[in-house]
């Protein structure tokens, strides 16, 4: 029997464990949407927590338990539709995301693609004229003539023009692609920022017509509570026939009325402060999402404009070993020359 029970622990435990991971993934994905604790009476619930007489109101007779249960099915049911809407405004902005990030690495893509042939020739061609100059300098003699000499020293030296032209020519085509690239995201990100803000501004209205349903809900709840007390209290006739237990509640038109405002302003400040939290998440993400973009491409585009340099300046110093041709006129024997262009 222990071991049953030890396995029965052990299996109820297993299962809360799940349904508590489910209830933090659903709540994290609700969360992502801006929709946390809407797809249920949790926003119901909250606005009774703290409203002690609001509670007590509802217990006055069977009407107006009804009513509170009533009120509470209607205020739910709007809630979870509310939420079922609000995914699906983040389902839209998440599509609209995802054809953006495929458009901006499309043309990165295109881009690099473009650069990689650019960078390729360019190897290619140093490469060329590396082994032509070194196959030069390898075939002078100690006795080549200045005649020779003379003509290797300008043949070399149209190579190394060449070199310093097509680096040039090279750094300029890199420095051409990045520029239309980083102009072609920033136009990509404009119409990004223009479609996305629309989808906010297009849930935020929703938001703040639903928002405005349960306000409307709650001030007929409050009406409907108010008269159905009423009319229970009109009943005793006299208000010292009122029960004890309602008098500090309802003893009175006057104290009822407080307290009746008091908790319709109690619930009000509730699905205000809802309210405020989504527009204000919803409005800062926006904005952080959007300059966090610009931020990016600026930064990419730097770094990129940094690495085209960088490049351009390494390969020209690689080749800068030809400045040692000038020892032609003075030692064209000299083997340092010829290693240094190995």
């Amino acid at each position: 029997r222990s071991l049953n029970t030890l396995e029965d622990t052990e299996a109820k435990e297993k299962e809360e464990l799940n349904a508590q991971q489910k209830y933090e993934e659903k709540l994290a994905f609700l969360t992502t949407a801006y929709m946390e604790h809407l797809d249920g009476d949790y926003l119901f619930q909250q606005m009774f927590a703290d409203d002690k007489e609001g509670k007590e109101l509802t217990t006055v007779n069977e009407d107006t338990q009804t009513a509170y249960e009533e009120y509470e099915k209607s205020f739910t049911v709007l809630c979870q539709e509310f939420c079922e809407t609000g995914l699906k405004d983040h389902e839209r902005r998440t599509n609209e995301i995802n054809l953006f990030t495929t458009a901006v690495n499309k043309g990165k893509k295109e881009s690099q693609d473009q650069g990689r042939v650019i960078v390729s020739d360019m190897i290619k061609r140093k490469t060329e004229i590396l082994e032509t100059v070194k196959h030069m300098l390898n075939k002078l003699g100690d006795d080549a003539d200045n005649t020779i000499l003379e003509e290797t020293t300008q043949r070399v030296q149209q190579l190394s023009d060449d070199f310093s032209d097509m680096i040039t020519d090279g750094w300029t085509n890199l420095m051409s692609l990045e520029m239309d690239l980083h102009e072609q995201v920033q136009d990509i990100n404009e119409v990004f920022r223009i479609n996305i803000s629309d989808m906010v501004e297009f849930s935020l209205t929703n938001a703040r017509g639903y928002f405005s349903q349960l306000r409307n809900r709650e001030a007929e709840y409050n009406d409907t509570i108010n008269g159905l007390v009423l009319y229970y209290l009109s009943g005793f006739g006299d208000d010292s026939k009122i029960p004890k237990h309602l008098v500090t509640l309802c003893g009175d038109k006057d104290i009822l009325s407080f307290n009746i405002a008091n908790s319709h302003e109690k619930h009000l400040q509730v699905i205000d402060a809802r309210e405020d939290v989504l527009v204000n998440r919803l409005k800062s993400w926006l904005e952080e999402y959007t300059e966090q973009l610009i931020k990016d491409e600026n930064e990419r585009n730097n770094r990129q404009i940094l690495e085209i340099s960088h490049f351009a300046d390494s390969q020209q110093k690689e080749f800068s070993s030809l400045q040692l041709l000038e020892q032609l006129y003075i030692n064209i024997s000299d083997t340092e020359m010829i290693e240094a262009l190995d």
